[in-house]
């Protein structure tokens, strides 16, 4: 099996070098330090920002259609199939995501192994199957299969090399880097919901579904013949990089990850709903979205800046801290569509900082050549937990909340975020433990 060894949890690390540990696999294939030396392109260049701009725009397309499914399911929920359950309904946008990540441990290796531009266009052209597939749909069943299944599997592929990119690219400043590409995510929900809200009022859902397919394809075909890698993958006999599993940041980061991906989404999937209970449309639950992507943008940069100046578990563990104490108080006590425009703005400024550092953290303790492999392994964890959240709070929506209240939805969420933010202050002393020069107040 190849050579895989990881950087330790030292302070050496923190800053971004490479502290080589006992290594964990065999060492049967290995390059020579000449070959890497060729091979291996200099950090923090300006080039690096060349494959990081276009996993920006990449993830416009993987996370922005994500980010604006509220607009697709409070279309569902209260026209289109009025009379489903919002269990079942839940079902599309909960594939999309949880598909995306759970299934990046294995587009992770393929890209790892295959390459990065190969796994992206095969992403590509499956995104453009399952949205035109899904225009022509007339179930709820076939939406589940397409505009869920497909979709997510599609998104995996275009997901897994976007991004491990930056963590690539970049030490000095991986926060930043990592921060920019993912901020792409909530631009593409901005545009994304205002558009896909006009589409669906002036042309209808099925063509709404087929102008993003046709985007997607024209888009990306682009933005992925710039995906190059900075270091490249060393040889390797195994697929996964199952050596991963045998430290403990590992397992911290994939709970973690779990946690906050369980009860994340359920603002973006409700809050649309909840205006049109207290007397606004569904231009209302539209404009609420653009309000939470607008503040993501700024609050997915900001948390990479902020963690490469204080440290990236520090900022995460604030940022999780801070989303509990907003978004319980705001939205169990709302009457009004004006609090819900507040919580929407500051959940989308604070959240969202996991998507921007959980890369950086695994880009700091595991090597650069299988970066992408271990992503995805941490990512099942967090597909497994869209999954599961998702479709609980469909069913305790439906059974406790009547779908007239959201005070128990709103609970589960808030619950399971705060238990996020409990792992991360473990991983914290974790990783503190393994520094010299121990301090409350210390970076990392």
């Amino acid at each position: 099996m190849a050579s895989v060894s990881f950087a330790g949890d030292t302070k050496a690390s923190e800053r971004g070098s490479i502290h080589k540990t006992e290594p964990l696999c065999d060492e049967n294939v290995k390059l020579t330090s000449s070959e890497e030396r060729d091979n291996v392109r200099p950090a923090d260049g300006l080039f690096g920002w060349i494959p990081t701009l276009a996993a920006m725009v990449n993830y416009m397309f993987i996370f922005g259609v994500s980010n604006s499914y509220g607009v697709f399911s409070t279309y569902y929920l209260n026209v289109k199939f009025a009379g489903t359950s919002a269990t079942t309904l839940a079902w599309i946008g909960t594939l999309v995501t949880s598909l995306m990540l759970g299934c990046s441990i294995l587009t992770g290796a393929m890209s790892d192994k295959l390459g990065y531009r190969v796994t992206a266009y095969t992403g590509t052209v499956i995104c453009t199957l399952a949205y035109i597939l899904a225009s022509f749909c007339k179930e709820v069943w076939q939406l589940i299969l397409t505009q869920g299944v497909l979709l997510g599997i599609g998104a995996s592929f275009l997901y897994a090399p976007s991004v491990s990119i930056p963590a690539q690219w970049f030490i000095k400043n991986r926060g930043l880097a990592t921060g920019i590409a993912v901020a792409g995510s909530s631009i593409g929900g901005l545009w994304f919901t205002a558009a896909i809200q006009a589409m669906i009022d002036s042309l209808g859902a099925e063509w709404a579904l087929r102008i993003l397919g046709i985007l997607t394809f024209s888009v990306t075909s682009l933005t992925n013949s710039l995906y190059y890698r900075r270091v490249p993958a060393k040889p390797r006999k195994s697929l996964f990089e199952f050596c991963a599993a045998k430290r403990l940041i590992f397992w911290l980061v994939s709970v973690e990850t779990c946690t906050i991906y369980t009860g994340y989404w359920a603002l973006t999937f409700y809050v649309g709903t909840n205006a049109k209970h207290l007397g606004g449309t569904l231009r209302d639950g539209s404009n609420l979205l653009l309000v939470l992507n607008a503040g993501s943008v700024v609050g997915r940069v900001m948390a990479g800046v902020i963690a490469d100046r204080f440290g990236c578990i520090n900022t995460l563990l604030i940022s999780i801290m801070l989303t509990v104490v907003i978004e319980m108080p705001l939205w169990m006590t709302a009457k009004t569509i004006t609090p819900l425009y507040v919580l929407c703005a500051l959940y989308g400024l604070i959240s969202p900082s996991f998507i921007s550092i959980n890369p950086v953290i695994i880009g700091r303790h595991f090597d650069m050549d299988v970066l992408a492999s271990v992503m995805g392994m941490t990512n099942l964890f967090g597909g497994l937990g869209v999954l599961a959240g998702n479709l609980a709070q469909g069913a305790i929506f439906d059974k406790y909340d009547k779908r007239e209240q959201f005070t128990n939805t709103i609970i589960f969420s808030g619950m399971f975020i705060l238990l996020a933010g409990i792992v991360t202050f473990v991983m914290r002393v974790h990783v503190q433990r393994q520094r010299t020069d121990r301090r409350f107040f210390q970076r990392i």
